[in-house]
């Protein structure tokens, strides 16, 4: 995990904001995208790179323009190679090949000739001796603006084969069947803001340096909290462990560790250092409300904000509940993928590297498990439940819903990379029983939260019929793996050492 050489790095950024075809219409935030990313990459205490390696276009005009800075960059760049661009994403009617625009694009059969292919990008990419390649693409995927539109799984899988770049990191704003947003006064579009929020404001309880699979997975968990798409990644050998920024989270963090260790006269005190969690995951109790009428949990984004705008009784319990299920209710596509066994990618590997590979996953799926304790910690819970109005905080709980959905979604990830291998036919046995590890914990995670849901949604009725205005909720949220999976898994994975 390091920063970027500042002097053997190039940073290009590309931003068409204004368009001539009345189909394409302009997003005037992407203006400010362009230039603050600049001021952020090359600040000093934000900064990677000099002023001079760091290039700006606004409203390229044609794919030439285009063309020339992307060339120069990966020619010149030998430690970091960065190309970010925000505008309108097509593909072709024909091939569904991937196009961004530039001022003068046009739609249609004429996209080929008016916007920039991406494989250009992409080959400038592959041919450039810079040590780590990152490609960030804030732009949309819509079927609406494809001439003979695909199903959303063929585009996903049309756009991110067009995309991945051996060696290089691949952030896109959103699926390829999705919408990258920008709302209509905000200074950016949702992505793009989201992601200089993380460089410029840092990650609470993050390393002191911001890599990109940190920054991945907050906003991944900041967007989906907010109801904006989900952003994908596609990462090819350990382009991910680059840094973009120093945490300034971190630097705050060090900052008051430093100020609240109290030293008195011949005798210092120490940190303390907190206490193993106990207890049940997941609890609440209301008390004290001589009437209480508590409405249903709210089942769109609309109505979840409304809920924070009105702030009815037992509103922070609601708003957990109804963000949980949204985020579990954005995942449907995937979970029916999931339930299907199917994977959405796919990798060829020897018997050896397929063996090396689960291995070394098992230590991430324990990585996603121990993610739990966190999201539900009771000092989270202390901070965001059964505060004053004054005192409570709405993006702190919906932070909460979207880490343990997104724990809900790395279960997922995790058993439908190992179903994508292709691998020898004696290995395929360890293949199904390595992905089926993660049956069990994925499907009780979905229980928990579906559990919740319907405790949460049921309080008005409980309210309504108990004798006395105090009702206790204590859910637990246990995870456990299927013995006879492990058995058989292990079983296999002996047979081919």
């Amino acid at each position: 995990m390091r920063l970027p050489d500042s002097e053997k790095s190039r940073i290009v950024l590309i931003g068409s904001s204004r368009y001539v075809s009345p189909e394409l219409p302009d997003v005037p935030a992407i203006n400010n995208n362009v230039s603050t990313l600049f001021d952020t990459f090359t600040a000093k205490s934000t900064g990677i790179v000099t002023a001079e390696n760091c290039t700006a276009l606004l409203n390229p005009e044609s794919q030439s323009n285009v063309g020339e800075l992307v060339t120069s960059a990966s020619e010149e760049a030998e430690d970091l190679l960065l190309i970010y661009y925000a505008g309108h994403g097509l593909l072709s009617a024909a091939r569904h090949d991937l196009f961004l625009s530039t001022t003068n694009t046009s739609p249609g059969l004429r996209l080929p000739f008016t916007g920039v292919d991406y494989a250009h990008i992409r080959d400038a990419c592959m041919q450039s001796s810079a040590r780590t390649r990152v490609v960030i693409l804030d732009c949309c995927y819509s079927g609406r603006a494809i001439s003979g539109a695909l199903s959303s799984t063929e585009t996903d899988d049309a756009f991110f084969n067009q995309i991945q770049v051996a060696g290089t990191y691949v952030l896109a704003a959103s699926p390829g069947h999705a919408v990258a947003k920008v709302h209509p006064g905000n200074p950016f579009t949702e992505f793009t803001g989201e992601l200089l929020r993380t460089l410029r404001e840092g990650i609470s309880g993050a390393e002191s340096l911001l890599t990109l699979n940190a920054i991945y997975k907050h906003m991944q968990s900041s967007l989906r909290a907010s109801g904006n798409p989900i952003p994908q990644q596609q990462i090819t050998e350990n382009a991910d462990v680059m840094a973009l920024a120093r945490n300034s989270a971190f630097e705050r963090s060090i900052q008051n560790y430093r100020k609240s260790v109290i030293v008195s006269p011949g005798r210092g005190a120490s940190p303390r250092t907190p206490s193993a969690y106990s207890g049940p995951l997941s609890s609440g109790t209301f008390v004290d409300d001589a009437v209480v009428e508590v409405p249903r949990v709210p089942r769109t984004l609309a109505g979840r904000e409304e809920l924070v705008r009105s702030k009815p009784p037992k509103w922070d319990y609601l708003l957990y509940a109804s963000s949980l299920q949204l985020g579990v209710e954005s995942l449907g596509e995937k979970w029916a993928k999931y339930e299907a066994g199917r994977s959405s990618r796919t990798r060829h590997m020897s018997v050896a590297q397929l063996c090396h590979y689960v291995d070394n996953s098992l230590d991430k799926l324990q990585q996603i498990t121990h993610r739990i304790e966190e999201c539900l910690s009771q000092e989270l819970q202390d901070r965001a439940f059964e505060q004053s109005i004054e005192q409570a905080d709405p993006d702190l709980i919906k932070r909460m819903a979207s880490e343990l959905v997104g724990v809900y979604e790395d279960y997922m990830d995790w058993a439908m990379a190992i179903r994508g291998i292709v691998a020898p036919h004696k290995a395929s046995r360890l293949i199904e029983m390595a992905a089926l590890i993660a049956d069990t914990p994925v499907r009780e995670v979905k229980a928990f939260i579906q559990q919740y849901f319907d405790e949460i949604d049921a309080l008005g009725d409980r309210y309504a019929s108990a004798e006395v205005a105090s009702i206790s909720i204590d859910l637990s949220l246990r995870i456990t793996l299927d013995q006879e999976v492990l058995d058989a898994f292990l079983e296999e994975r002996t047979k081919l050492n």
